[in-house]
Formats: C-alpha cells, sequence, structure tokens
C-alpha cells in the first residue's frame, strides 16, 4: 500500500513536471523583475566564523564547505551543476560536505554527478543522502554511488568518517536519509566514541531530536532539506517539508552545547521560485570559543 502511494504520488509530480516545466525553465533568473525567479537563481556564497562550543583549540580555523538541496533536473543545468562544484572546490576547505537531494528524482541524483568534474584528488568531499535520491522500493543505490566515488566524492550511509587534524581526532557522521531510509543512531555514536570533535551531518534537521534521543551526542550539525521553507511570507513557510514545521527552518540552532546549521539550499522543489529564502552555499570558519 504505501509503495503503491508513493508511485501515485512520483506520477503525479511526473505529470506537474511535463505540464509546467517546458514553461517554466524557460523563464530568466537575471532579470530582478522577475523577483521569484531571480532569488532562485541567484546562488549565494555565505562565508562567515563561527564560535563553536567545545571546539578543540587545535582545531580552531578549520573550514567546512558545504552545500544541500540541488535537485537537478528542469530547472538546474548541467553547466549550473559543474559551476556549483567548482565553487565549493575553490573554497579550498578542510571539508566539502554535500547534504542530500543532488537531484529532483533517484536518476537526476546520478546525472548531477555525471555533469560534474572530480573534486581535486586531495580534497575530503564525503556525501550523505536525502529523499529525493532514492528511486522506488527495491531500486539499487550503487549506481549513485558509483557516480559520487568517480568524482572523488565518499558517501555515507550509516557510517563514520575519522580524519586527523592537529592531532585531534574528527568523526563525521553520515546517517541514512530520515525520512525515507533506515538511520542506525546508534551505530554511528558507537563509531564515533572517543573522538576529539564530531560532526553530524544528516540530510533533514528531523533527525536531530531522534539522534539526540538515540544517545547520539556532536559538536556540530549541517543540515539542508527544508530549503528555508522555498516561499516564505514574515518569515514563515507556506509549506513545510519538516515534519516540526518552522522549528528548523533555516539559520543556526543551538541544541544544548551543540550547534546546528539549516541551509536554505542550492535547488528548488516543484517551482523554480523563492520568496523570502536565498538559494546558498556555505564556508564556515570554525572557532574555538575564547578563553574568558
Amino acid at each position: 500500500m504505501a509503495d503503491t502511494g508513493k508511485r501515485v504520488g512520483q506520477a503525479l509530480r511526473t505529470l506537474a513536471h511535463k505540464a509546467v516545466s517546458p514553461v517554466l525553465r524557460h523563464i530568466p533568473r537575471d532579470r530582478e523583475w522577475l523577483y521569484p525567479f531571480f532569488l532562485a537563481g541567484n546562488l549565494v556564497s555565505e562565508v562567515e566564523e563561527r564560535e563553536i562550543p567545545g571546539l578543540p583549540p587545535a582545531l580552531d580555523g578549520f573550514t567546512v564547505a558545504y552545500a544541500s538541496d540541488v535537485h537537478f533536473g528542469p530547472y538546474f543545468t548541467s553547466n549550473q551543476a559543474a559551476a556549483l562544484a567548482a565553487r565549493l572546490a575553490a573554497f579550498h576547505a578542510d571539508l566539502v560536505v554535500l547534504g542530500g537531494d543532488y537531484g529532483d528524482n533517484h536518476a537526476n541524483s546520478i546525472r548531477f554527478f555525471n555533469s560534474i568534474l572530480p573534486f581535486p584528488s586531495g580534497q575530503r568531499v564525503l556525501a550523505v543522502v536525502g529523499n529525493h535520491d532514492y528511486g522506488l522500493a527495491g531500486e539499487p543505490m550503487d549506481p549513485l554511488y558509483s557516480a559520487m566515488r568517480e568524482k572523488n566524492v565518499v558517501p555515507l550511509v550509516n557510517e563514520a568518517y575519522i580524519l586527523l587534524k592537529n592531532g585531534v581526532s574528527v568523526a563525521v557522521l553520515g546517517p541514512d536519509d530520515v525520512k525515507v531510509g533506515k538511520p542506525d543512531y546508534q551505530a554511528l555514536a558507537s563509531a564515533a566514541r572517543g573522538a576529539g570533535f564530531t560532526r553530524f551531518i544528516p540530510h533533514s534537521p528531523d533527525a536531530l531530536p531522534d539522534a539526540e534521543e538515540a544517545g547520539l551526542k556532536y559538536d556540530l550539525a549541517l543540515c539542508g532539506h527544508t530549503h528555508g521553507g522555498q516561499i516564505t511570507l514574515f518569515g514563515r513557510s507556506l509549506h513545510s517539508s519538516s515534519r516540526f514545521g518552522d522549528m528548523f527552518r533555516c539559520g543556526w540552532y543551538e541544541r544544548g552545547d551543540a550547534r546546528a546549521l539549516v541551509s536554505c539550499g542550492v535547488g528548488t522543489s516543484i517551482l523554480p521560485m523563492r520568496w523570502g529564502t536565498n538559494a546558498q552555499i556555505h564556508k564556515v570558519t570554525l572557532r574555538a570559543k575564547a578563553e574568558g
């Protein structure tokens, strides 16, 4: 029954795309008077420094680049995909994190990675999957993971990646998608045990309460999925993709001693329009809390 509902939903989305995308995909994104389309097409680089409680002094100045929710498809082209990857690589960050939903469907998620140049071999690029990266029930995910690896991207699905920086071990925890996958937070918590600093990179912030309830401890979380609401009025989403509504709409959040960033994402869903939210990628320089 659930699979039937998913097939019906996918068929309706496909029909809607076929009906409206031939028109909307040709609307210019560089005309400010077409403001909702201009806002969706104007990708902003958010470059900032952020003090993170518990950050070891040896990691002061560690840089992280982050991008999520590309939604490669009718409204996001191969040229845009290549330019996005180049911008992320040009940050020269210590770590690049890709946050999932690379395409508007499974096939286009693979096409996104096929459209970009490989990241430099010396650059650490880690990726999780989002709900749109999955196909129908039983459809294999290995072609997507292979496409990632061909571009020097390491997929993490309920896996931890341990890196060493200035003698400090950093655990990067990538869960399966909370909406359509099967996250294993306890396995991730076990993998992070003993790390000097822990980054949690779920596609959706909806994973944060579940992970915390399961006992997973992290210092910094990077999330996407919400698009910042995509269309908002007076700071509120017309429709939220989160089960928590606007609780995690966008920006920085305090989760006890931890900090969480929820990005507005790169692309759009359903319509190539934004209002009240920027399309954005991030470069964050982590700073240790000043003594005294």
